[in-house]
């Protein structure tokens, strides 16, 4: 029986060189993100829980809370 998603296998990508590729990252990981929502909502049944605006939301505002971080490093995932 096949599952009604499909898994993969997301490796840890390397630090971001600068500012200005970390920050693409971030947005490249919002939309990614944000794209999945649909999916995730499916998964756990969220329809009547919450609304996707909703999700979207908590999503950038987690990222918003890091705005002020300005090493690259830091905004990379370990």
């Amino acid at each position: 029986m096949a599952a009604p998603f499909t898994l993969r296998k997301i490796g840890v990508p390397p630090n971001s060189a600068n500012l200005t590729e970390a920050r693409r990252r971030v947005f490249d990981f919002f939309r990614a993100a944000c794209r999945s929502i649909p999916t995730i909502m499916d998964i756990y049944n969220l329809q009547d829980v919450v609304a996707p605006s909703q999700l979207r939301f908590a999503i950038s505002a987690q990222i918003r809370n890091n705005a002020h971080v300005t090493d690259p490093k830091v905004t990379s995932p370990k």
